[in-house]
């Protein structure tokens, strides 16, 4: 299984559980962004996590060329 892979089934599990609890989806799905977030700045450092979420927030569409595809 990759990382990537993991990731997808337990963000699943994860938002299965918050639906069953009541919690707000949208909301559950920002908290979970704002730990991951904290926890790559931890042991990544800030600089780092700053520059890979501005990477995937720039390369979110999919029908786009990814910006280090651009000429």
């Amino acid at each position: 299984m990759t990382p990537s892979e993991f990731a997808r089934a337990e963000l699943t599990r994860i938002m299965d559980a918050a639906k069953a609890e009541n919690v707000d989806g949208p909301a559950a799905l920002r908290s979970l962004l704002d730990a991951a977030a904290a926890a790559l700045a931890d042991v990544s450092g800030v600089e780092d996590a700053q520059n890979e979420l501005t990477f995937i927030a720039q390369n979110m569409g999919d029908d786009e060329d990814h910006v280090f595809m651009r000429p």
